[in-house]
């Protein structure tokens, strides 16, 4: 199976609340997407080559048609019927493979301090909030400290359909650390490749 390049989109929280897309921080967590798949690459059956977009538009199209396959996937509940897109259909037809691994991650994390901050606040506001009306109403929001994603997509050139997908969501892990996302790469293939643990 031929693994195409993981793309990583993490948002940084620097203040507030307040998501923003963070190039650093998502070539970071692509790096460390790339190190833990290489630890599954025997037992998912990972060709030694692997491939790269270099061209912009290329990656653009191609980002673009993993974002449909996600969505409607997602949208329909179920991989039936879902034809592999141009971009991936030609990567794996140029590189005579029938099979080609994509994975995408989706997250964010916070800068350093802004949780706590966060976490202050909403206790704060829960409290006046109790005060103010006298016990009635006692709640508060504890703010998620990251979030991590994973999305995994085997594409079937040979049927010219999605033979695989899956994804797994991690709440309050951080996108970047290599144990996370080696959990959530196993979580995503358990069942498909090997015995749920």
């Amino acid at each position: 199976m031929l693994k195409i390049e993981p793309f990583s989109y993490i948002s940084l929280i620097e203040q507030g609340n307040r998501h923003a897309y963070n190039d650093s921080v998502s070539n970071y967590a692509k790096a460390v997407l790339n190190e833990a798949l290489e630890t599954f690459r025997y037992r998912l059956g990972l060709a030694p080559e692997e491939i790269e977009i270099t061209n912009f538009f290329d990656r653009i199209s191609l980002e673009q048609e993993l974002n449909y396959l996600i969505m409607t996937t997602e949208q329909n509940r179920r991989i039936n019927n879902i034809p592999i897109t141009p971009v991936v259909d030609s990567l794996l037809v140029a590189n005579n493979k029938r099979f080609g691994l994509i994975v995408v991650q989706n997250g964010f994390t916070r800068a350093k301090g802004n949780y706590g901050g966060q976490v202050a606040k909403g206790v704060g506001l829960g409290i006046a909030t109790t005060i103010l009306t006298m016990g009635v109403v006692s709640i508060y929001q504890v703010p998620t400290k990251a979030n991590s994603t994973l999305y995994a997509i085997i594409a079937d050139s040979e049927n010219k359909n999605i033979a695989f997908y899956n994804k797994s969501v991690f709440q309050g892990r951080e996108p970047t650390e290599i144990e996370n996302i080696t959990k959530q790469l196993h979580k995503v293939f358990e069942k498909y490749f090997w015995k749920k643990r």
